[in-house]
């Protein structure tokens, strides 16, 4: 089942399984749900919960990208840099690098 979390410029990272969404998503779902599978890695997504509001840079397909990480989902990454918010879906991401 999945829970909403209130949308309220949220500053803080969510817990994992925890997701902001728009109040149509729920219904979108439904409609899609036998056909919706996402493929994990849970030990990339394991190391990336570990460096949680820490400075991380991503290598994606399309170049690197050097931020704080403010989320970790099912499907995508978030990374803020300066004032914007990056949603990078894994398969677009090569590795990532963290300072020692």
């Amino acid at each position: 089942m999945i829970q909403n979390i209130p949308y309220m410029h949220q500053q803080t990272p969510l817990p994992p399984g925890k997701y902001v969404y728009s109040n149509n998503f729920p219904a979108v779902m439904e409609q899609i749900a036998p056909i919706y599978t996402i493929p994990t890695k849970p030990v990339f997504f394991d190391h990336l919960m570990m460096h949680l509001d820490k400075t991380i840079r991503v290598i994606t397909l399309n170049g690197p990208l050097e931020g704080t990480l403010t989320g970790v989902a099912i499907d995508h990454l978030q990374l803020t840099i300066g004032d914007y918010n990056y949603h990078v879906h894994y398969p677009n991401i090569t590795y990532f690098v963290t300072p020692k």
